[in-house]
């Protein structure tokens, strides 16, 4: 009789050691508590600027990323200690739950920092988009699938106002997919790396500034300065010969090669600095000019400049003009791969997209 009890007390042991379960980080044990709708709770950073994400529940953690005021992740389990594990498509990692909103205020923050995109569904071909919410409305350019295209109003049930490279226009709503997206975790190797990239950025701006000085202080005078026209000429006739030479040797590739250097660097209306803010055609203006050619500042004046190919003769470093309405109005520089990088609008910068995210209107060769 006193075996049994025995027993039965060791089994309600067990299984009391059991439902305490604990999981050991470092020197700390937690109790763990699955999250609700675990993989489906959104939970949006209410942080100041961000919060650290760590690798394991303490702040003796080590930090894994940073998650930045606004940004989107799904908690995944919760922890007594007030800690959540959090992640978002390969990230995980973990955070205090105080810097995180989560059930209704996290949907009411979503519609906050979400931003509203548009696709084209894929059985659609090129889809038009008009200046008004008509089928028969003006068209402005068509759009194709694999891109995605911000949205700027939803105009009832049938239409929808977008962004295409800046220029707004109207899509039939039946003929899209409609996303919504925020931004999410950072590791710390991309925050070095953009830490190091500005730091560079500024190296350079702070030695040409000092260049441009030296310059302006050794200028020489207009005695020094001063040459016979026959000297004038045959200098300039060697500057013209060697900046032949130069440009026959560019090629496609490199000019692509060092466009993708400026991927991500800001978009700015009229500007032509490619670390700074450059609109499209001043983009495509400032890479070739780092090669030597002076080509034309606007995409209308590019469109016309060099040699016209055909899409299916298409090679790097060419360049791709795209319409809006009935003249040219972007242009971009095509990197192979059925890919092109432009300059596109302020919220993405210069980014890469498909070729065809837009209709081609025609393609020139520079080089």
């Amino acid at each position: 009789m006193e075996r049994i009890q025995l027993r039965k007390q060791l089994i309600k042991c067990c299984v009391f050691a059991i439902s305490q379960l604990v999981i050991v980080s470092g020197t700390f044990i937690l109790k763990s508590e699955k999250a609700e709708a675990a993989g489906n709770n959104l939970a949006i950073s209410i942080a100041n600027d961000y919060v650290n994400i760590r690798n394991k529940p303490s702040l003796n953690g080590k930090v894994k990323g940073r998650l930045y005021r606004g940004s989107a992740v799904y908690i995944t389990r919760t922890y007594k200690n007030g800690w959540a594990l959090i992640k978002s498509g390969n990230f995980r990692g973990y955070i205090k739950k105080e810097f995180l909103a989560t059930g209704t205020k996290a949907r009411q923050l979503a519609r906050k920092y979400g931003v509203k995109y548009i696709t084209v569904k894929k059985n659609v071909g090129a889809l038009n988009v008009r200046e008004k919410t008509s089928k028969k409305a003006k068209i402005i350019t068509s759009i194709g699938s694999g891109e995605s295209f911000y949205v700027r109003k939803l105009c009832g049930k049938s239409w929808v106002r977008i962004s295409v490279d800046g220029e707004q226009g109207y899509v039939a709503r039946n003929y899209v997919n409609l996303r919504v997206k925020y931004k999410h975790p950072v590791s710390i190797a991309q925050v070095k790396a953009e830490e190091k990239k500005q730091e560079t950025t500024t190296k350079k701006d702070t030695t040409t500034t000092k260049n441009s000085t030296t310059t302006t202080k050794n200028s020489t005078t207009k005695k020094d300065s001063t040459t016979t026209t026959k000297d004038s000429t045959t200098l300039s006739e060697e500057t013209d010969n060697t900046n032949d030479t130069a440009k026959k040797k560019v090629t496609g590739s490199q000019i692509a090669n060092y466009a993708k250097k400026f991927l991500g660097n800001p978009y700015k209306y009229g500007g032509t600095s490619l670390t700074n803010g450059a609109d499209c055609s001043g983009f495509t203006q400032s890479i070739y000019k780092e090669f030597g050619y002076d080509i034309p500042r606007t995409s209308l004046e590019q469109s016309a400049y060099g040699t016209k190919v055909s899409a299916s003769s298409i090679k790097q470093g060419d360049l791709v003009f795209y319409q809006s309405g009935k003249t040219v109005g972007h242009v971009a520089l095509y990197i192979g791969d059925g890919e092109v990088i432009h300059a596109s609008n302020e919220k993405d910068g210069i980014k890469i997209s498909k070729m065809n995210y837009r209709t081609p209107y025609c393609i020139r060769r520079i080089v």
